[in-house]
């Protein structure tokens, strides 16, 4: 059995070293999209391999929706991704350090803000229904605000993408992730997830 687990960590390491982790996260939603799911690392191998550590390739940052599971909308498995999420994926003080450490302690070395269509946390503060989400609304209302002043045709798209371009600039400046970035062992992305076609966007600026 222990032979088994070495084999099954040594593969994954190889498959690690020739695929970029973003290219891995947008491989596995390619699946999804196709319906031509793998459901890697999901064995009593892995199980066992990880139960006295864990060393998740990449960190979502995504909203509690029901509908946008990172693991299943990215076709990953368990161990794969270290997942912070709440309503609007934004990252307050608590937030912000689970990702710290998941790129310090266990060597995270991808993070994508994951926004999606029709946000109900961000539709809610455009309508200023803020009401018991008040420290959430805090900290998407600036993106709200900016597209406001740009005038956008769709002003829910526009903030949502916003909100998670904010975010992801937000986590580019942070000094302890920064470090990282400039070492060049961590990337940060911003995407947006289409509820109907399953399809991430990776958002540019």
């Amino acid at each position: 059995m222990v032979k088994n687990i070495v084999f099954f960590l040594l593969a994954s390491c190889t498959l690690i070293a020739n695929e970029s982790s973003i290219d891995r996260l947008m491989e596995g939603n390619k699946r999804f999209v196709n319906d031509k799911l793998k459901h890697p690392n999901r064995s009593a191998e892995r199980r066992e391999a990880l139960s006295a550590s864990q060393a998740p390739f990449a960190v979502i940052l995504g909203c509690s929706d029901s509908r946008v599971a990172p693991e299943i909308v990215f076709d990953q498995g368990v161990g794969d991704l270290f997942v912070v999420r709440v309503a609007g994926n934004v990252a307050g003080s608590t937030g912000l350090a689970s990702i710290e450490f998941a790129v310090t302690q266990l060597n995270s070395s991808v993070i994508l803000v994951l926004g999606h269509e029709n946000c109900g946390a961000v539709n809610a503060v455009i309508h200023g229904k803020t009401k018991d989400i008040e420290p959430i609304a805090e900290l998407i209302e600036p993106a709200i605000t900016d597209e406001k002043r740009k005038k956008a045709h769709n002003l829910l798209e526009a903030s949502i993408k916003a909100n998670a371009r904010r975010m992801r600039d937000l986590l580019l400046k942070n000094p302890v992730l920064q470090k990282f970035v400039s070492e060049k062992k961590l990337e940060i992305y911003a995407g947006y997830y289409n509820l109907t076609s399953g399809a991430v966007e990776l958002l540019k600026d």
